[in-house]
């Protein structure tokens, strides 16, 4: 059997951080990884699955091409109940990105091409036929990757990777004012948008909703660095172009990025450099050169990331997306405290291929992966990485 991440972790020679660090480099090579012994299952699904959220511990959706399936999570691994497409207008039946809920679970954001489509929940797990509930049509691209929603669901913010030729073909962040009705229907007022990097793809608001944490792949279409980039809430409210408070150097392939839950370290993908980087928030905003604090080697081109066990753990989806030889495809289980402190050579748990997107049930129990390039949805027992 192989170690557990707790003997695992025990063991490895820990580094203090002495000063901030620069961002990394490009890398095609991760290094081996031990491989643990974890509880894994799998669903196979009709297409390459994409985002994936639950609603609750029995239910969860998942993006599948043009697409929503609709899945039995109170069994191991998940079963699918039902499906149902999505057309948005004159882009007819685009892919199926990103997904979002409101803190009621009332309310199901997809991102979806030139914009975001409101999906009413109780009516999606009935099976009704059409459970659409409003569409935000955006001005600013036609690539929506993530949705993510303000503290009190009262504004939506769709990431757009590629933006348009009024950006320069930067991308953009796009913000909605959303009101639900009584009969669950969703009518949206389109605020504007903000100009920031090339390829503008992950979203994460902070806990206390004041500040939104976003990637670009790329500084510019010729660069190789991306950037993480600080925003005011408050401000993209209002007036979005103007809401731009700090960016970073985030490594090659900067794609997604999540929050600590006392608010206090940014986590980022670096997808092209097998990395796995941490900043201090207060620092991006008052000093961003010095904010990078962790620079974590995980496997090769990690994309989703998730916090597991009360945020002792993240776990990375290390996708292989460009097939580099001599490389593994996986998650790597990283230990955030020893990852903080200077730790590298975190163990991975296998999967299927192109995993892409994590999420976590509301217990803490399961792990949902998104394999993409093996159309399986995989369910991984977290509650083992003690």
């Amino acid at each position: 059997m192989a170690p557990s991440l707790q003997f695992f972790v025990m063991t490895l020679a820990s580094t203090a951080i002495v000063s901030a660090l620069s961002p990394p480099i490009c890398q095609t090579v991760a290094p081996l990884q031990k491989v643990l012994d974890i509880q894994t299952a799998n669903l196979t699904i009709d297409n390459a699955p994409f985002g994936i959220i639950y609603a609750s511990n029995d239910i969860a959706f998942v993006g599948v091409a043009e697409t929503v399936a609709v899945l039995n999570t109170s069994t191991f691994p998940p079963t699918q109940l039902s499906s149902f497409p999505v057309h948005f207008g004159n882009t007819g039946f685009p892919t199926v990105q990103g997904l979002a809920i409101t803190r009621n679970k009332k309310t199901l954001y997809l991102s979806v091409g030139p914009g975001a489509i409101a999906v009413d929940v109780k009516k999606a797990v009935a099976g009704a036929a059409n459970p659409i509930a409003g569409y935000l049509n955006g001005t600013a691209g036609t690539t929506s990757i993530e949705t993510t929603l303000s503290l009190h669901d009262e504004y939506v913010f769709v990431t757009q990777e590629d933006g348009t030729t009024a950006t320069k073909d930067n991308g953009t962040i796009e913000v909605f004012h959303v009101q639900r009705a009584s009969n669950g229907s969703v009518s949206s007022t389109y605020v504007g948008y903000i100009e920031l990097g090339y390829l503008v793809v992950g979203s994460a608001l902070s806990p206390d909703g004041s500040r939104l944490y976003v990637t670009s792949e790329q500084i510019n279409e010729d660069a190789t660095q991306g950037t993480l980039s600080v925003l005011d809430v408050e401000t993209l409210k209002t007036n979005p172009s103007a809401a731009l408070l700090a960016t970073a150097g985030a490594g090659c392939g900067a794609v997604r990025v999540a929050v600590s839950h006392d608010g206090k370290h940014v986590w980022v993908t670096a997808r092209e450099s097998n990395k796995l980087l941490a900043f201090d928030a207060a620092k991006l905003e008052s000093n961003s050169s010095s904010a990078l604090i962790a620079s974590v080697q995980v496997g090769t081109s990690p994309v989703g990331l998730h916090f597991v066990n009360h945020g002792r753990h993240i776990i990375t989806a290390d996708s292989n997306r460009f097939s580099s030889p001599n490389t593994t495809t996986g998650l790597t289980v990283v230990d955030v405290e020893a990852a903080l402190n200077g730790t590298q050579g975190f163990p991975r748990i296998p999967t299927g291929l192109f995993p892409r997107e994590l999420a976590l049930s509301p217990d803490g129990k399961t792990l949902l992966v998104s394999d993409y390039s093996s159309d399986i949805i995989q369910a991984v027992n977290v509650t083992q990485l003690t």
